[in-house]
Parts: structure tokens; sequence; C-alpha cells
């Protein structure tokens, strides 16, 4: 084979990965810039004009900001978000370190069993779990919902985490342990910031869930002082048929502003992440 057909071959194997990149891209990013074309449109002009806004207003983004609850909404959003993953990555990397450390029987078929949380489908637990949250008198509370998101959020955490922990140096361990560094710190001081890249990926991950949690809210709370920011985007329908889209690709655009920074921000980090947690 020729170095010329060589060359011909390379560079037709980059035409094709490009494309096809390209074509992903747009795939994931069209949905986004559409949504947030039209919540710069009114009612009126969003039937009427292009991609591109012709009188691009924020007055949705003000409707949403101003509207009654959204402060609440937001504020529930943000604390089962961030306690739920607090929560989840504490147990997770208990478990993960038991995973890693200990060879105890029946260790791998536990590994399997931990994601059954993960592989059922939400809507398939919510009865079974209504029931047991009705007689433990923990409708419309927030333990309820703490509880149900670290429930499927520690499996994904606990095997990202797993692979970061075998990789640590038992070595690294032994000497802290000869400094006189008890099994608590040697796992919080030692092995935790090693794996500095796993936690990030698996805590985004465990947010971004808790975060756009739809189901258990829906069915395991009544008031509106309990709604979540996906809950009250879902109760933007108008019960008469005509929806407001500009509202509500507004409200869609300003609830997931806080995830993309969050995976703008720590883009590398999560990649690092789960192509580490992968091959370790």
């Amino acid at each position: 084979m020729t170095g010329s057909t060589l060359r011909t071959g390379t560079l037709t194997t980059r035409i094709v990965v490009w494309v096809a990149l390209i074509l992903l891209t747009l795939w994931a990013v069209l949905p986004i810039v559409w949504s947030f074309s039209a919540s710069l449109k009114t009612p009126l002009t969003l039937y009427t004009s292009g991609l591109i806004p012709e009188d691009p207003t924020l007055d949705n983004y003000a409707r949403v900001i101003t509207s009654d609850g959204f402060p609440t909404y937001l504020w529930n959003s943000l604390f089962l978000a961030i306690t739920s993953t607090a929560v989840a990555l504490f147990v997770s990397v208990l478990a993960a370190y038991g995973f890693a450390r200990y060879a105890f029987a029946w260790r791998h078929v536990l590994l399997l069993f931990i994601l059954v949380p993960r592989i059922l489908p939400r809507a398939s637990l919510i009865i079974p779990l209504y029931y047991l949250v009705e007689r433990l008198n923990l409708l419309d509370t927030y333990t309820v919902l703490i509880v149900t998101y670290c429930a499927t959020a520690v499996p994904m955490s606990t095997w990202i985490l797993m692979g970061f922990f075998r990789a640590v140096p038992r070595e690294l361990e032994e000497a802290a342990a000869i400094d006189g560094a008890s099994l608590w710190q040697r796992i919080w001081k030692v092995v935790v910031p090693i794996s500095l890249p796993g936690m990030v990926t698996a805590g985004i991950l465990s947010l971004r869930e808790a975060w756009n949690e739809f189901p258990f809210v829906l069915a395991f709370t009544t008031s509106s002082e309990m709604r979540t920011l996906p809950y009250q985007l879902f109760l933007l329908r108008d019960s008469m048929g005509i929806q407001d889209w500009s509202l509500i690709n507004a409200f869609t655009i300003t609830t997931i502003i806080p995830i993309l920074v969050l995976y703008l921000v720590f883009e590398r980090q999560i990649v690092n992440g789960l192509t580490s947690g992968a091959v370790k």
C-alpha cells in the first residue's frame, strides 16, 4: 500500500469523523438554540418570525422571575439538589471504599445489586414507595425527596468512585496509618483528595439528576410550597389547550442555565472523571 493511499484513507476517516461530530453537535445544540430564540419572542411573533427574533424582548424572563412562588421553587430545587448530592456523596464514598479495598464474599453480586434502582423505571417505583411514604407520614416533606434522590444517585456515584479508589496506591494509606491516621482520616484526607476528579464528576452528575427530578416530586408532594422548578414548568400548561410557548421556553432556559454553567466550568474534570473512571 503506497503512502498516497494511506494519506487518502486517513483524510477520508477524518472527514467522516468531523461530519459525524458536527451532526451530533447540531443535534444537541439546535433544540437549546431554538428554545432560547422562542423565549425572546412574543406569543404573536413566535409563529411568524424565523430562528432569529425580529424584535427580541426579555419580557418573558421578567415574567418568570417575578411570577408568584418562583423564589420558593428555586430555593426548593437548590436545597434538595445540594443536600441530596452531599448525602449521596458521603454514602457513596464509604460504599466505594469498601468495594475497592475489601475482598468480602459476594462482593461482585452486591455491587451489581446496588444498580437495581438505576435499572428499574422510576414510574414503576412510585406506587410501592407512595404506600411506604404514606405510612411513615413523610408525604410532602423534604425528607422523602432527599431519600429518594439519594437512592438513585448513590449507585452511579459508587461505581464512579470505586474505579478511582482502586487506583490509589495502598502504600499511601499504609504510610498514613504508620503516622497514626485512623481509617476515617485515611479515607477523607488521603483517598478522597487524590480522587478529586471522580468526586467532582459524581457530584455534578448527582446534582443534575436531583435538579431535573420530576416524577418523585409529582407523586410525593401536594402543597405549592414544596414545588420545584421542573414541577412548576409542568404546571405552566394551559387547561384550555392554548400554550404560552414563549413563557414556557423562557422558564425552561432559566431552569437549565445553572446546570449548563456547571458543565462549562467543570467540563474538563467531568470528562477526565468519566474516562479515567472507566479505564480504572
